[in-house]
C-alpha cells in the first residue's frame, strides 16, 4: 500500500501537569500484581479505581494508562497505551498516559522481565502482555456492568468507554462501574480481538506527547520543578579513565551560589543554586589527574593496530555454513575488499541529565533512563538503602539512541545528591562533555572475501571484523564472540552456500556502548557495500543480483521489489547522478532503501531516499513512517559527517561545529512506503539506520565509478564517470 500521512484532529484533553510525587487519592483499587508506588501512582485529581498495574479509571470516564518503556522520541508513549486502549475499547480522546516508575510489574518479556527500552523491542516485547492487560480490564468492567444492569455480560457491547445492553438500550460508562470492577478477579486468559475488529491499532492518531512537547510543558531530565532544587555541573577527566591525584576546592567553594563539591564517577561535581554558577565553579577547580598512560592514545595508532589485527586469530560467529575459505581459495573468480567505520557519538539533543533527592531513609530519582530498573538498583548501591526505599520516575528523554542505556549519569546525580541530603539536585552535562565522554559506537574494520562461479553466482563469502566489543568493554560474561558486534551479520540476509563470519576483538581502549542500530549500523555498510561490488564484479544489476539471493524469501522479495519500483530503478540517469540500493532486514522487520545522489558540481548532494519497509503489523503507521525518516536522518548524519577522533587521549570533537549533523540545507526528500504482512510486530526505532550509508555510497559509485569503503563520505572532490 502507498502510505499517506494523515493528521487527525488533536484531542482537546490536556495532560495533568501535577508534579510526579503528588500523593494519589486513589481509593478502593485492586492492583493486578504489585501496586504502583503511591507517591507517583496517579497524575489526575480525584478518586481512581485501579484495575491492574497499568490501568486506572478516573472520574469523568477518563482512563489513565502507564507506558512501561522509556519515551526517547520513538513514540511508545502513544503506541503502547494504544494497545491497552484497543483491547479495552476505551475512548482514546479520554485516555491519559503516565510515564512509568521503575517497577518489576513493568518488565519487558523480551528482556527476561527487565524494565528497559532498547533493541527496538518495546512494541514487540510488550505487545502480547498489553493486549491481555487491556482485555482483562474490559472483561472486569463488563462483568461489573452486567451486575449493575442485571443482565448477562455476554450480551453487552463496549465502545469508546460505554458499555451497552443493545436489547434494552441501557448503558453505563467505565467510570460508573470502575470501583466495582476493581474488586473482581481478572481472567488469566481474557478473549482478545481479531485484527479485523481493531479501531485504534493500525490507524494514525496524534501522539499523546505532542501537545506538551509543542508548548514546552513536557518534563525532561533537568526540567523537574522541585522546591529547593540545586544544580550540579561536572569536572571530568579529559582523558578516559583518569583519576584524581589532588584537587583544591577552596576557590570553587568561595564562588557565588556554590553549596558543595563532591567526588562522583569520573571526576567531581560542583553543586550550586543555578547551573551557571555550578558550571563556572567547576571550571575554576584546580585538579591534578593521573591519566594511567591513556594520554598516549591516538586514532592513527588505533587504526593501524585494528587493520593489522585482521590477520590475527579470529573466533567464528554462529551461522557458519560449508567451507567458505576453501571455496574462495580454489576460486578463479575471487573477490576481496576492506571497509572501515569510525567511532561515533550519540549526540542526543538533550545532553545527559538526571535529578535525585536523597534523605537518610529514601531516594527519589527523576531520570530519562533507558534501563529504569538498573538505574534504581545502582542508586540503592550508592545510598546503601534497600531497593524498596528507592524510587525512579521516568521523564521524557530528548533522544536516547542507546546512550541513555548507560547508568553513569544517573549514578552521578545520586552521588551529587548524597552530598546535600534533603535537597534535590539536577546534574546536567554540557554539550562538550556529552560529545567527549560518550560510550561511542565502536570503530571497526572489515575484510570481506568472496567467490563467484562461472555464471557469476555468489557461492562463498568470508567476512572478518576487528574492533572493540561492547560486552568485552562492560566485562560481561560470554562464551562466544560478541553478538552486539556481529549482529546483522555480513551476508546473513542472503542464501549463500558457503559462509563464515569471524571476529577479532580489539583491546578495549575507548568507551563503547550501544548506538542506534547496534551492530547493524556498521555491518549494513560492510555487507551492502560488498554486495554491490560483487554485483558489478559478476556483471549483474545490483538489484537483480540481490534478488537472486533471496528467491526463497517472499517477504524480503516484496520489500526489495517495492523500493526498486518506487525509485524507478533502471531508469537513465543524467551525468553526475546515480542510484544506489541497499537491503538490510533486522529487528524483526525488513527494510530496503534506494538513494539518489548528485555530484555534478563536484560536491555530494543526497537528492532523495526511497524506503520500503515491512514491520509486520504497523500499530500506528504514521509513527512508523516517522521512525523511518528519523532513522534515515540519523544515519545520514553519520554517513556524511560522523567521526570521533582521539589525540593524546582526548576526544578532539566537542560540539556541533566539529561533530556536525544533517541540517535542513542538506536533508534529502525521503519517501517511505509501508508493506503489511502477517508477521509478528517488528521493531522500527533502529531498523532504518543500516541501509542508508551503503545506499548512498553505492549511488556514488553508480555516478562516478569511485568505490568508497570508509565512512564518513567525502563532501566534495567527485568526478563524473
Amino acid at each position: 500500500m502507498t502510505f499517506q500521512t494523515s493528521h487527525p484532529k488533536p484531542s482537546k484533553t490536556r495532560l495533568s501537569r501535577r508534579t510526579f510525587f503528588v500523593t494519589s487519592a486513589a481509593a478502593g483499587g485492586l492492583v493486578l500484581g504489585a501496586r504502583l508506588p503511591r507517591s507517583v501512582a496517579a497524575i489526575s485529581d480525584g478518586d481512581a479505581a485501579e484495575l491492574n498495574a497499568y490501568v486506572q479509571v478516573l472520574p469523568g470516564n477518563r482512563v489513565s494508562i502507564v507506558v512501561p518503556g522509556a519515551e526517547i522520541g520513538q513514540g511508545v508513549y502513544t503506541t503502547l497505551p494504544k494497545i491497552v486502549a484497543e483491547e479495552m475499547d476505551a475512548d482514546w480522546d479520554l485516555v491519559d498516559v503516565r510515564l512509568a516508575t521503575a517497577n518489576p510489574d513493568y518488565g519487558n518479556p523480551a528482556k527476561e522481565g527487565r524494565q528497559s527500552t532498547g533493541a527496538s523491542d518495546a512494541t514487540s516485547g510488550y505487545y502480547d502482555v498489553l493486549r491481555k492487560t487491556g482485555a482483562a480490564a474490559k472483561d472486569m468492567l463488563a462483568r461489573a456492568a452486567a451486575e449493575k444492569l442485571g443482565v448477562d455480560a455476554s450480551d453487552l457491547s463496549v465502545d469508546r468507554g460505554i458499555i451497552t445492553h443493545p436489547e434494552s438500550g441501557r448503558s453505563v460508562s467505565f467510570g460508573e462501574v470502575a470501583d466495582a470492577a476493581s474488586q473482581l478477579v481478572p481472567l488469566e486468559e481474557p478473549p482478545l480481538k481479531d485484527r479485523a475488529d481493531f479501531k485504534l491499532l493500525g490507524k494514525n492518531v496524534t501522539r499523546k506527547d505532542t501537545p506538551a512537547k509543542v508548548d514546552g510543558s513536557a518534563d525532561y531530565g533537568a526540567d523537574v520543578r522541585l522546591e529547593g532544587k540545586l544544580y550540579a555541573a561536572l569536572r571530568a577527566s579529559p582523558v578516559y579513565g583518569g583519576e584524581i591525584i589532588r584537587d583544591d576546592r577552596d576557590a570553587a567553594l568561595s564562588m557565588p551560589g556554590v553549596v558543595a563539591v563532591t567526588n562522583v564517577d569520573g571526576g567531581l561535581a560542583v553543586i550550586a543554586e543555578t547551573f551557571w554558577q555550578a558550571k563556572k565553579a567547576a571550571e575554576a577547580l584546580d585538579v591534578e589527574w593521573d591519566f594511567k598512560g591513556m594520554d598516549s592514545l591516538n586514532s592513527s595508532d588505533m587504526w593501524q593496530e585494528m587493520r593489522a589485527s585482521l590477520d590475527d586469530e579470529a573466533r567464528p560467529f554462529f551461522g557458519t555454513k560449508g567451507d567458505a575459505p576453501a571455496v574462495i581459495a580454489d576460486s578463479t573468480r575471487a573477490f576481496e575488499a576492506e571497509y572501515e567505520v569510525p567511532f561515533l557519538a550519540h549526540a542526543c539533543m538533550e545532553p545527559m541529565a538526571s535529578t535525585a533527592l536523597v534523605t537518610d531513609s529514601h531516594c527519589q530519582m527523576w531520570s530519562p533512563h533507558q534501563q529504569q530498573d538498573l538505574a534504581r538498583e545502582e542508586a540503592a548501591k550508592i545510598t546503601g538503602l534497600s531497593l524498596e526505599n528507592v524510587n525512579l520516575q521516568n521523564t521524557f528523554a530528548g533522544g536516547g539512541f542507546g546512550r541513555k542505556w548507560e547508568p553513569d549519569f544517573a549514578r552521578q546525580s545520586v552521588q551529587a545528591a548524597m552530598a546535600v541530603k534533603g535537597r534535590p539536585v539536577s546534574l546536567i552535562w554540557t554539550r562538550e562533555q556529552d560529545i567527549q565522554h560518550d560510550f561511542y559506537r565502536a570503530a571497526y574494520v572489515a575484510r570481506i572475501r568472496a567467490a563467484l562461479d562461472d555464471d557469476g553466482n555468489l557461492i562463498a563469502m568470508h567476512s572478518r571484523l576487528a574492533g572493540e566489543s561492547i560486552l568485552q568493554f562492560q566485562n560481561r560474561p560470554r562464551n562466544f564472540p560478541d553478538p552486539t558486534s556481529l549482529g546483522g551479520a555480513i551476508g546473513g540476509s542472503y542464501s549463500i552456500e558457503n559462509t563464515l563470519v569471524d571476529y577479532v576483538e580489539y583491546k578495549p581502549v575507548v568507551p563503547v556502548g550501544f548506538w542506534r542500530g547496534v551492530a547493524s549500523s556498521q555491518n549494513g555498510f560492510f555487507s551492502e557495500s560488498a554486495m554491490d561490488e560483487l554485483a558489478y564484479f559478476a556483471g549483474k544489476d545490483p538489484y537483480e543480483f540481490r534478488r537472486s539471493l533471496i528467491v526463497d524469501k517472499p517477504r524480503e522479495i516484496a520489500v526489495l521489489d517495492k523500493v526498486a519500483e518506487m525509485a524507478g530503478w533502471g531508469r537513465d540517469m543524467p551525468a553526475g547522478r546515480g542510484l544506489g540500493i541497499a537491503f538490510c532486514p533486522g529487528f524483526g522487520s525488513v527494510n530496503a532503501q534506494v538513494a539518489e545522489i548528485d555530484v555534478s558540481s563536484g560536491d555530494l548532494e543526497v537528492v532523495k531516499i526511497w524506503c520500503a519497509y515491512d514491520c509486520g503489523f504497523a500499530l500506528d503507521p504514521s509513527n512508523v513512517v516517522h521512525q523511518m525518516e528519523s532513522g534515515i536522518t540519523y544515519a545520514l548524519s553519520a554517513t556524511m559527517f560522523g567521526e570521533i577522533t582521539v589525540k593524546d587521549g582526548v576526544v578532539e570533537q566537542s560540539n556541533f561545529h566539529d561533530y556536525d549533523t544533517i541540517r535542513l540545507a542538506n536533508m534529502p526528500v525521503v519517501e517511505v512506503e509501508l508493506l503489511e504482512s502477517e508477521e509478528i510486530v517488528g521493531g522500527a526505532g533502529e531498523a532504518a539506520v543500516p541501509a542508508t550509508a551503503p545506499a548512498v555510497a553505492n549511488a556514488i559509485f553508480a555516478a562516478t565509478g569511485q568505490r568508497l569503503r570508509r565512512l564518513p563520505l567525502p563532501p566534495s572532490g567527485y568526478g563524473i564517470a
